[in-house]
Protein backbone atom coordinates (compact mmCIF):
# COMPACT_ATOMS: atom_id res chain seq x y z
CA UNK A 1 0.00 0.00 0.00
CA UNK A 2 1.41 3.72 -1.00
CA UNK A 3 2.55 5.88 1.79
CA UNK A 4 -0.29 8.60 1.33
CA UNK A 5 1.83 10.96 3.10
CA UNK A 6 4.11 11.20 0.37
CA UNK A 7 2.59 10.27 -2.81
CA UNK A 8 3.58 11.93 -5.91
CA UNK A 9 1.01 14.40 -6.67
CA UNK A 10 -2.20 15.70 -5.47
CA UNK A 11 -4.01 13.44 -8.38
CA UNK A 12 -2.68 10.53 -6.60
CA UNK A 13 -3.96 11.37 -3.11
CA UNK A 14 -6.84 12.73 -4.38
CA UNK A 15 -7.89 9.44 -5.91
CA UNK A 16 -6.72 7.15 -2.75
CA UNK A 17 -9.48 10.21 -1.10
CA UNK A 18 -12.10 9.16 -3.10
CA UNK A 19 -11.91 5.65 -2.71
CA UNK A 20 -12.17 5.78 1.36
CA UNK A 21 -14.81 8.61 1.25
CA UNK A 22 -17.07 6.89 -1.37
CA UNK A 23 -17.47 4.06 0.94
CA UNK A 24 -17.74 6.69 4.30
CA UNK A 25 -20.31 8.39 1.94
CA UNK A 26 -22.32 4.88 1.54
CA UNK A 27 -23.12 4.69 5.39
CA UNK A 28 -23.40 8.38 5.78
CA UNK A 29 -26.47 8.62 3.43
CA UNK A 30 -27.85 5.31 4.96
CA UNK A 31 -27.31 5.29 8.58
CA UNK A 32 -26.28 8.94 9.40
CA UNK A 33 -29.39 10.81 11.84
CA UNK A 34 -27.60 14.15 11.22
CA UNK A 35 -26.62 14.20 8.06
CA UNK A 36 -29.63 12.01 6.41
CA UNK A 37 -31.55 14.68 7.40
CA UNK A 38 -29.31 17.70 6.65
CA UNK A 39 -28.98 16.29 3.33
CA UNK A 40 -32.18 15.59 2.55
CA UNK A 41 -33.48 19.16 3.61
CA UNK A 42 -30.56 20.43 0.96
CA UNK A 43 -31.98 18.10 -1.69
CA UNK A 44 -28.78 16.48 -2.01
CA UNK A 45 -28.79 12.66 -2.93
CA UNK A 46 -26.08 10.60 -2.83
CA UNK A 47 -25.09 10.40 -6.62
CA UNK A 48 -24.52 14.36 -6.25
CA UNK A 49 -21.61 13.33 -4.31
CA UNK A 50 -18.61 11.39 -5.69
CA UNK A 51 -15.54 12.53 -4.10
CA UNK A 52 -14.21 15.17 -2.20
CA UNK A 53 -14.29 18.05 -5.04
CA UNK A 54 -18.00 17.91 -4.23
CA UNK A 55 -17.58 18.77 -0.34
CA UNK A 56 -18.27 22.14 -1.51
CA UNK A 57 -21.73 21.30 -2.25
CA UNK A 58 -22.22 20.38 1.77
CA UNK A 59 -23.27 22.81 4.43
CA UNK A 60 -21.04 23.59 6.88
CA UNK A 61 -21.93 21.97 10.09
CA UNK A 62 -21.11 23.90 13.35
CA UNK A 63 -19.42 23.37 16.49
CA UNK A 64 -23.46 24.26 18.05
CA UNK A 65 -25.14 21.56 15.67
CA UNK A 66 -22.71 19.03 16.94
CA UNK A 67 -23.24 20.02 20.75
CA UNK A 68 -27.26 20.03 20.58
CA UNK A 69 -27.03 15.89 19.66
CA UNK A 70 -23.62 14.45 19.66
CA UNK A 71 -25.05 11.08 19.19
CA UNK A 72 -26.95 12.34 16.30
CA UNK A 73 -23.24 11.79 14.76
CA UNK A 74 -22.72 8.65 15.56
CA UNK A 75 -23.61 6.18 12.57
CA UNK A 76 -26.28 3.94 13.43
CA UNK A 77 -25.67 0.84 12.37
CA UNK A 78 -28.13 -2.04 11.47
CA UNK A 79 -28.13 -5.82 13.34
CA UNK A 80 -26.51 -7.18 10.54
CA UNK A 81 -23.48 -4.05 9.74
CA UNK A 82 -20.13 -5.15 9.67
CA UNK A 83 -18.53 -6.19 13.45
CA UNK A 84 -15.58 -4.10 13.06
CA UNK A 85 -17.49 -1.01 11.99
CA UNK A 86 -20.24 -1.42 14.54
CA UNK A 87 -18.40 -2.32 17.76
CA UNK A 88 -17.58 1.10 20.11
CA UNK A 89 -13.98 0.76 21.06
CA UNK A 90 -13.37 3.72 22.82
CA UNK A 91 -15.74 7.12 23.28
CA UNK A 92 -13.79 10.51 24.62
CA UNK A 93 -15.16 13.26 24.99
CA UNK A 94 -14.57 17.12 23.45
CA UNK A 95 -12.53 19.88 25.32
CA UNK A 96 -15.10 22.99 26.47
CA UNK A 97 -14.00 26.08 27.55
CA UNK A 98 -17.69 25.47 29.30
CA UNK A 99 -20.86 23.00 29.88
CA UNK A 100 -20.60 19.41 29.32
CA UNK A 101 -17.63 17.30 26.84
CA UNK A 102 -19.79 15.94 24.41
CA UNK A 103 -18.84 12.43 23.49
CA UNK A 104 -16.93 11.00 20.58
CA UNK A 105 -17.35 7.43 19.38
CA UNK A 106 -14.80 5.20 18.12
CA UNK A 107 -15.38 1.37 16.67
CA UNK A 108 -12.96 -1.07 16.15
CA UNK A 109 -12.53 0.05 12.37
CA UNK A 110 -11.83 3.76 13.38
CA UNK A 111 -9.20 2.81 16.05
CA UNK A 112 -7.02 1.18 13.84
CA UNK A 113 -6.71 4.71 12.10
CA UNK A 114 -6.40 6.56 15.37
CA UNK A 115 -3.33 4.20 15.82
CA UNK A 116 -1.89 4.83 12.53
CA UNK A 117 -2.31 8.38 12.62
CA UNK A 118 -1.12 8.68 15.57
CA UNK A 119 1.63 6.85 13.99
CA UNK A 120 2.17 9.22 11.09
CA UNK A 121 2.32 12.17 14.16
CA UNK A 122 5.46 10.33 15.62
CA UNK A 123 7.33 10.03 11.93
CA UNK A 124 6.59 13.50 11.45
CA UNK A 125 7.98 14.46 14.27
CA UNK A 126 11.14 12.96 14.04
CA UNK A 127 10.83 9.81 16.34
CA UNK A 128 13.09 6.68 16.21
CA UNK A 129 12.80 3.37 16.87
CA UNK A 130 15.49 3.94 20.00
CA UNK A 131 13.03 6.65 21.63
CA UNK A 132 11.21 6.12 24.70
CA UNK A 133 8.00 8.34 26.11
CA UNK A 134 7.20 9.81 29.39
CA UNK A 135 3.65 10.68 29.20
CA UNK A 136 2.78 13.74 31.39
CA UNK A 137 -0.64 14.10 30.31
CA UNK A 138 -3.13 13.66 33.70
CA UNK A 139 -5.94 11.36 33.94
CA UNK A 140 -9.41 13.41 33.46
CA UNK A 141 -13.07 12.87 34.61
CA UNK A 142 -13.82 12.99 30.93
CA UNK A 143 -11.59 11.39 28.74
CA UNK A 144 -10.58 12.87 26.19
CA UNK A 145 -7.59 11.66 24.09
CA UNK A 146 -4.48 13.13 25.39
CA UNK A 147 -3.46 10.70 27.73
CA UNK A 148 -4.62 7.30 25.67
CA UNK A 149 -3.31 8.76 22.30
CA UNK A 150 0.04 9.27 24.11
CA UNK A 151 -0.11 5.39 25.28
CA UNK A 152 -1.64 3.89 21.61
CA UNK A 153 1.09 6.32 19.82
CA UNK A 154 3.69 4.60 21.48
CA UNK A 155 2.12 1.03 20.85
CA UNK A 156 1.68 1.75 17.38
CA UNK A 157 5.56 2.80 17.14
CA UNK A 158 6.53 0.04 18.67
CA UNK A 159 8.42 2.32 21.19
CA UNK A 160 8.40 2.30 25.14
CA UNK A 161 5.98 4.35 27.13
CA UNK A 162 6.07 5.45 31.00
CA UNK A 163 2.83 7.18 31.84
CA UNK A 164 4.01 9.73 34.93
CA UNK A 165 0.33 10.22 36.29
CA UNK A 166 0.90 13.71 37.06
CA UNK A 167 -2.08 14.87 40.04
CA UNK A 168 -3.62 14.46 42.73
CA UNK A 169 -4.07 10.63 43.92
CA UNK A 170 -7.27 9.32 43.85
CA UNK A 171 -9.10 9.05 47.65
CA UNK A 172 -10.39 5.82 45.96
CA UNK A 173 -6.82 4.34 45.01
CA UNK A 174 -4.37 6.75 46.39
CA UNK A 175 -1.90 4.99 44.73
CA UNK A 176 -2.85 6.00 41.59
CA UNK A 177 -1.97 9.85 40.77
CA UNK A 178 1.63 11.71 41.81
CA UNK A 179 3.23 14.81 43.19
CA UNK A 180 5.31 16.96 40.84
CA UNK A 181 8.59 15.98 42.97
CA UNK A 182 7.88 12.14 42.10
CA UNK A 183 6.84 13.21 38.57
CA UNK A 184 10.41 14.62 38.51
CA UNK A 185 11.71 11.23 39.71
CA UNK A 186 9.79 9.41 37.29
CA UNK A 187 11.16 11.34 34.47
CA UNK A 188 14.84 10.90 35.45
CA UNK A 189 14.57 7.35 36.34
CA UNK A 190 12.65 6.48 32.69
CA UNK A 191 15.30 7.82 30.90
CA UNK A 192 12.61 9.07 28.61
CA UNK A 193 14.10 11.22 25.22
CA UNK A 194 10.46 12.46 24.56
CA UNK A 195 8.17 14.60 26.85
CA UNK A 196 4.93 14.41 25.89
CA UNK A 197 2.33 17.19 27.09
CA UNK A 198 0.93 20.60 27.50
CA UNK A 199 3.40 23.40 27.56
CA UNK A 200 2.71 24.80 31.05
CA UNK A 201 3.07 21.71 32.72
CA UNK A 202 6.50 20.02 30.91
CA UNK A 203 7.85 23.59 31.84
CA UNK A 204 6.51 22.99 35.57
CA UNK A 205 8.01 19.86 35.84
CA UNK A 206 11.43 20.83 33.92
CA UNK A 207 11.66 23.52 36.57
CA UNK A 208 11.32 21.63 39.33
CA UNK A 209 14.06 19.27 38.34
CA UNK A 210 15.69 22.50 37.93
CA UNK A 211 15.48 23.26 41.83
CA UNK A 212 16.08 19.24 42.88
CA UNK A 213 18.89 19.26 40.86
CA UNK A 214 17.51 16.71 38.48
CA UNK A 215 19.27 15.96 35.46
CA UNK A 216 17.49 15.39 32.43
CA UNK A 217 19.64 14.50 29.86
CA UNK A 218 18.42 11.93 27.88
CA UNK A 219 15.77 13.94 26.51
CA UNK A 220 15.87 14.93 23.21
CA UNK A 221 12.24 15.83 21.62
CA UNK A 222 9.42 17.77 23.17
CA UNK A 223 6.07 16.99 22.04
CA UNK A 224 3.47 20.08 23.31
CA UNK A 225 0.00 20.40 22.84
CA UNK A 226 -3.32 21.97 24.28
CA UNK A 227 -2.59 25.41 24.57
CA UNK A 228 -0.91 28.08 23.17
CA UNK A 229 2.96 28.29 22.73
CA UNK A 230 4.53 31.45 22.15
CA UNK A 231 8.24 31.40 20.70
CA UNK A 232 9.96 32.77 23.92
CA UNK A 233 8.12 30.11 25.73
CA UNK A 234 10.22 27.52 23.02
CA UNK A 235 13.39 28.95 23.84
CA UNK A 236 12.77 29.37 27.25
CA UNK A 237 12.33 25.55 27.89
CA UNK A 238 15.03 24.65 25.34
CA UNK A 239 17.40 26.81 27.48
CA UNK A 240 15.75 25.06 31.09
CA UNK A 241 16.52 21.54 29.21
CA UNK A 242 19.83 22.33 27.95
CA UNK A 243 20.97 23.58 31.94
CA UNK A 244 19.76 19.79 32.70
CA UNK A 245 21.87 18.12 30.81
CA UNK A 246 19.72 17.63 27.18
CA UNK A 247 22.35 17.66 24.33
CA UNK A 248 19.99 19.65 21.78
CA UNK A 249 16.29 19.62 22.44
CA UNK A 250 13.87 19.91 19.84
CA UNK A 251 10.08 21.15 20.60
CA UNK A 252 7.58 20.27 18.12
CA UNK A 253 4.09 21.80 18.87
CA UNK A 254 0.74 20.30 17.62
CA UNK A 255 -2.73 21.73 16.65
CA UNK A 256 -4.76 19.04 18.24
CA UNK A 257 -8.42 18.31 17.84
CA UNK A 258 -10.73 15.78 19.76
CA UNK A 259 -12.29 15.44 16.59
CA UNK A 260 -9.25 14.21 14.93
CA UNK A 261 -8.17 11.60 17.88
CA UNK A 262 -4.63 13.03 17.15
CA UNK A 263 -3.58 16.35 15.35
CA UNK A 264 -1.63 18.38 12.97
CA UNK A 265 1.76 18.54 13.62
CA UNK A 266 4.79 20.46 12.94
CA UNK A 267 7.94 18.27 11.22
CA UNK A 268 10.37 20.98 12.12
CA UNK A 269 9.75 24.63 13.92
CA UNK A 270 7.81 27.39 11.29
CA UNK A 271 7.11 24.53 8.89
CA UNK A 272 3.51 24.30 10.12
CA UNK A 273 0.84 22.01 11.18
CA UNK A 274 0.87 19.06 8.63
CA UNK A 275 -2.26 16.64 7.90
CA UNK A 276 -0.66 13.39 9.60
CA UNK A 277 -3.19 10.74 7.77
CA UNK A 278 -4.46 12.78 4.19
CA UNK A 279 -6.06 9.95 3.60
CA UNK A 280 -8.55 9.95 6.86
CA UNK A 281 -8.99 13.57 6.97
CA UNK A 282 -9.35 16.76 4.30
CA UNK A 283 -9.25 20.06 5.65
CA UNK A 284 -10.74 23.13 3.77
CA UNK A 285 -10.59 27.03 4.23
CA UNK A 286 -13.26 28.59 3.77
CA UNK A 287 -14.90 32.54 4.62
CA UNK A 288 -16.03 32.79 7.86
CA UNK A 289 -19.23 34.44 6.41
CA UNK A 290 -19.87 33.18 2.78
CA UNK A 291 -18.43 30.26 3.58
CA UNK A 292 -16.48 29.65 0.14
CA UNK A 293 -13.71 28.22 -0.21
CA UNK A 294 -10.29 30.79 0.11
CA UNK A 295 -6.98 30.78 -2.02
CA UNK A 296 -4.64 28.24 -1.00
CA UNK A 297 -2.35 30.11 1.74
CA UNK A 298 -4.82 32.63 2.25
CA UNK A 299 -6.73 32.90 5.73
CA UNK A 300 -10.10 31.15 5.91
CA UNK A 301 -11.85 29.57 8.74
CA UNK A 302 -10.76 25.75 8.71
CA UNK A 303 -12.94 22.88 7.96
CA UNK A 304 -12.73 18.85 8.77
CA UNK A 305 -14.16 16.26 6.69
CA UNK A 306 -13.83 12.57 8.17
CA UNK A 307 -12.99 10.59 4.96
CA UNK A 308 -12.84 6.76 6.93
CA UNK A 309 -14.37 6.84 9.68
CA UNK A 310 -17.42 4.36 11.32
CA UNK A 311 -18.36 5.62 14.42
CA UNK A 312 -18.65 9.94 14.74
CA UNK A 313 -18.63 11.01 11.35
CA UNK A 314 -18.53 15.27 10.39
CA UNK A 315 -18.79 16.49 7.11
CA UNK A 316 -17.23 20.05 6.70
CA UNK A 317 -17.31 20.41 10.01
CA UNK A 318 -15.97 24.14 11.47
CA UNK A 319 -13.11 23.46 14.22
CA UNK A 320 -13.45 27.20 15.32
CA UNK A 321 -10.14 28.46 14.24
CA UNK A 322 -9.17 30.76 11.75
CA UNK A 323 -5.56 30.29 10.07
CA UNK A 324 -4.03 30.21 6.68
CA UNK A 325 -4.08 26.56 5.29
CA UNK A 326 -1.56 25.51 2.31
CA UNK A 327 -1.47 22.21 -0.31
CA UNK A 328 1.90 22.84 -1.07
CA UNK A 329 4.33 20.30 -0.41
CA UNK A 330 6.35 20.67 2.77
CA UNK A 331 9.87 21.68 1.50
CA UNK A 332 11.36 20.42 4.88
CA UNK A 333 10.39 17.01 4.85
CA UNK A 334 8.79 16.13 1.64
CA UNK A 335 4.82 15.37 2.97
CA UNK A 336 2.32 16.24 0.37
CA UNK A 337 -0.95 16.83 2.80
CA UNK A 338 -2.78 20.36 3.73
CA UNK A 339 -0.88 22.40 6.19
CA UNK A 340 -1.52 25.04 8.63
CA UNK A 341 1.07 27.88 8.46
CA UNK A 342 1.05 29.95 11.25
CA UNK A 343 -0.89 29.91 14.32
CA UNK A 344 -4.65 29.35 14.03
CA UNK A 345 -7.10 31.96 15.74
CA UNK A 346 -10.13 30.88 17.55
CA UNK A 347 -12.76 32.75 16.22
CA UNK A 348 -15.68 33.85 18.73
CA UNK A 349 -12.83 33.32 21.53
CA UNK A 350 -12.53 37.21 22.01
CA UNK A 351 -13.18 38.39 25.17
CA UNK A 352 -14.54 42.06 25.76
CA UNK A 353 -13.06 44.02 28.85
CA UNK A 354 -14.04 47.48 29.14
CA UNK A 355 -15.48 47.69 26.02
CA UNK A 356 -12.31 46.38 24.72
CA UNK A 357 -11.76 42.84 22.04
CA UNK A 358 -9.32 41.31 24.10
CA UNK A 359 -7.50 37.68 22.66
CA UNK A 360 -6.54 35.55 25.28
CA UNK A 361 -3.98 34.35 22.98
CA UNK A 362 -2.25 37.66 22.91
CA UNK A 363 -2.45 37.87 26.44
CA UNK A 364 -1.20 34.21 27.26
CA UNK A 365 1.85 35.01 24.74
CA UNK A 366 3.03 38.35 26.66
CA UNK A 367 2.98 36.33 30.19
CA UNK A 368 4.83 33.36 28.36
CA UNK A 369 7.56 35.58 27.49
CA UNK A 370 8.46 36.41 30.65
CA UNK A 371 10.77 33.22 32.16
CA UNK A 372 9.80 34.62 36.25
CA UNK A 373 6.28 33.37 35.60
CA UNK A 374 5.97 29.04 36.27
CA UNK A 375 2.15 29.41 35.79
CA UNK A 376 -0.89 31.54 35.47
CA UNK A 377 -4.79 32.43 35.14
CA UNK A 378 -6.11 34.92 34.07
CA UNK A 379 -10.28 36.21 35.15
CA UNK A 380 -12.37 38.96 34.10
CA UNK A 381 -14.99 40.42 36.88
CA UNK A 382 -16.70 42.90 38.15
CA UNK A 383 -15.37 44.86 40.68
CA UNK A 384 -17.82 44.66 43.08
CA UNK A 385 -19.52 40.97 43.01
CA UNK A 386 -23.08 40.67 41.80
CA UNK A 387 -23.09 44.16 40.82
CA UNK A 388 -23.48 44.46 36.93
CA UNK A 389 -23.21 48.13 36.52
CA UNK A 390 -19.79 47.97 38.17
CA UNK A 391 -16.46 48.17 36.41
CA UNK A 392 -14.73 45.07 34.77
CA UNK A 393 -11.83 44.16 36.29
CA UNK A 394 -8.88 41.99 35.19
CA UNK A 395 -7.05 39.52 37.37
CA UNK A 396 -4.18 37.55 36.82
CA UNK A 397 -2.91 35.06 39.45
CA UNK A 398 0.84 34.49 39.03
CA UNK A 399 3.16 30.88 40.41
CA UNK A 400 6.46 32.43 39.77
CA UNK A 401 9.26 30.45 39.44
CA UNK A 402 11.55 30.45 42.39
CA UNK A 403 11.38 33.04 44.32
CA UNK A 404 10.34 36.54 42.66
CA UNK A 405 11.75 39.89 42.64
CA UNK A 406 10.24 42.90 43.85
CA UNK A 407 10.04 44.20 40.61
CA UNK A 408 8.03 41.01 38.86
CA UNK A 409 4.24 42.44 39.43
CA UNK A 410 5.09 45.86 37.92
CA UNK A 411 6.58 44.18 34.97
CA UNK A 412 4.01 41.62 34.27
CA UNK A 413 0.88 44.26 34.72
CA UNK A 414 3.55 46.52 31.88
CA UNK A 415 3.54 43.82 29.54
CA UNK A 416 -0.08 43.08 30.13
CA UNK A 417 -1.14 46.45 29.34
CA UNK A 418 1.18 46.63 26.39
CA UNK A 419 0.01 43.62 24.69
CA UNK A 420 -4.08 44.27 24.99
CA UNK A 421 -4.51 47.69 26.67
CA UNK A 422 -5.41 47.01 29.92
CA UNK A 423 -3.65 47.07 33.06
CA UNK A 424 -4.19 44.15 35.13
CA UNK A 425 -4.18 43.17 38.79
CA UNK A 426 -2.03 40.74 39.51
CA UNK A 427 -1.59 38.62 42.18
CA UNK A 428 1.01 36.37 43.47
CA UNK A 429 0.57 32.83 44.47
CA UNK A 430 1.89 29.51 44.10
CA UNK A 431 1.81 26.41 42.18
CA UNK A 432 -1.24 24.62 44.95
CA UNK A 433 -3.59 27.70 44.29
CA UNK A 434 -6.97 25.76 43.72
CA UNK A 435 -7.33 28.27 40.66
CA UNK A 436 -4.16 26.81 39.03
CA UNK A 437 -4.32 23.29 40.83
CA UNK A 438 -8.07 22.13 39.91
CA UNK A 439 -7.78 23.11 35.95
CA UNK A 440 -7.83 19.97 33.79
CA UNK A 441 -4.95 19.13 30.89
CA UNK A 442 -5.58 21.58 28.97
CA UNK A 443 -5.79 25.37 30.38
CA UNK A 444 -8.01 28.58 29.20
CA UNK A 445 -6.14 31.73 29.71
CA UNK A 446 -8.42 33.56 30.11
CA UNK A 447 -11.55 32.82 32.41
CA UNK A 448 -14.67 35.08 32.20
CA UNK A 449 -16.38 34.82 36.01
CA UNK A 450 -19.03 37.19 35.19
CA UNK A 451 -21.50 35.47 33.71
CA UNK A 452 -20.73 32.43 35.93
CA UNK A 453 -21.90 34.52 38.97
CA UNK A 454 -24.64 36.19 37.43
CA UNK A 455 -26.16 32.83 36.94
Amino acid sequence: MADTLFLDDWDALTRERDTRFSATLDRVFAYHPFYKDLLTRARLRRRDISGVADLVKLPVTTHKDYLANPAGFVLAWPEAASAEESIVWDVMHTMQASGPPAPFVSTTYDFLNILALNRNMLRLRGTLQSDSILNLFPLTRHPHGAFARAMNAAAAYNIPVTAAMPGASNARQPDIGNPLDEVVAIAARSCATILWGVPSYIRKMVARAEELGVMLPHVRLVFVSGEGFAAAARSDLIDRLKRLGAKEPKISVSYGASEMQGGMVECAPGTGFHNPAPDQFCFEAVDPDTHKPVPDGEEGLILLTHLDRRGTVMLRYALGDVARLTRERCPHCGALTERIIGTPRRTGGFVKIRGRLIDPQVLSDALAGETAVADFQAVVEKEEEGDVLSRDRLRIKIAPDGKPDETLSRRLAERVKTAIGIRPVIELTTAEDPMLAVRGWAMWPLVDLRKKKRR
